[in-house]
């Protein structure tokens, strides 16, 4: 393994192979990013790169990203030197530099149990078809203690589904990918998605998962192997307050609506779940 520092940019490097590409894209989240980099480093599958992007953050994270770059498993560290505004711009950086099979985008505010890329990867390899393999997510507070999130009887099993069945069923409404830290995906899928995502600045996710889904079949693991942080400034409370979650959520239903094929009772729930969402 060579270990090396590209001056123009700044990049941390390292040659190494790797089956799991982990992505860690950040933004002012210093408070949290120890926690989150010991928790991806104590996987328990060890055949794994990390590729930390910085999206130039005002807090300490620099400092503490540079000091986790020295780890024989980070294959780079970019830091931007203006703010790219939108977080998906992060997630497509690090989906094109990675190189292993398969990808897992670890927000830098969540946590993960020891178990997570093994469990989720195993699932894909047992099915080829599988383009999404996630898992149930402990929603947790900014001192790490769980919260009370209700727990819905439909996913209280573990399943694999066709992924248009799945869009149909859970990312219509509710998005029930809710946070990407829960997902490891095929990164030849998530190579075949263009830049769509990134028009939305609250719902790209949703887009996201869409495309990915139409690519193959999803698995679900019902064991909450993901710690999903919830704090005041976080992205999604945001797009919540001003209802830009809703008018994105909206552009894409249409976008997607002959694709689908969704009926006039399916129209007519995304509407109703978006309304009550806004008075809720």
């Amino acid at each position: 393994m060579v270990l090396g520092q590209q001056k123009e940019t700044g990049e941390v490097y390292l040659s190494m192979a790797a089956k799991v590409s982990v992505i860690v894209p950040n933004y002012n989240h210093a408070p949290y990013l120890e926690e989150r980099l010991e928790s991806i480093f104590k996987q328990d599958y060890p055949n794994y790169e990390v590729i930390l992007l910085d999206d130039c953050s005002t807090d300490e994270s620099k400092a503490i990203l540079e000091r986790y770059a020295q780890r024989e498993q980070v294959s780079a560290l970019v830091v931007n030197t203006h703010n790219s505004g939108n977080t998906f711009a992060q997630w497509k950086k690090g989906i094109a530099m990675a190189k292993g099979e398969y990808i897992w985008i670890a927000e830098s505010d969540d946590v993960a149990e020891p178990q997570l890329v093994s469990t989720l990867v195993a699932a894909m390899e047992k099915d080829e078809r599988v383009s999404i393999s996630f898992c149930a997510s402990r929603w947790i507070d900014n001192q790490g203690q769980t919260l009370l999130s209700r727990v819905y009887r439909k996913w209280q099993k573990g399943f694999v589904m066709d992924g248009k069945e799945f869009i149909r069923r859970y990312l219509l409404g509710y998005n029930f990918i809710c946070n990407a830290s829960a997902v490891v995906m095929r990164r030849s899928a998530a190579m075949e998605i263009g830049d769509q995502c990134m028009k939305y600045r609250a719902s790209g996710d949703r887009q996201f998962w869409i495309e990915m889904a139409l690519q193959g079949y999803v698995s679900y693991c019902p064991t909450a192997l993901n710690g999903f942080r919830q704090h005041p400034e976080k992205v999604s409370n945001r797009a919540n307050r001003t209802g830009a979650n809703t008018r994105e959520d909206l552009a894409i239903y249409a976008m997607y609506r002959e694709q689908l094929g969704l009926n006039l009772w399916e129209r007519m729930k995304i509407r109703l779940y978006h309304l009550r969402a806004r008075l809720a």
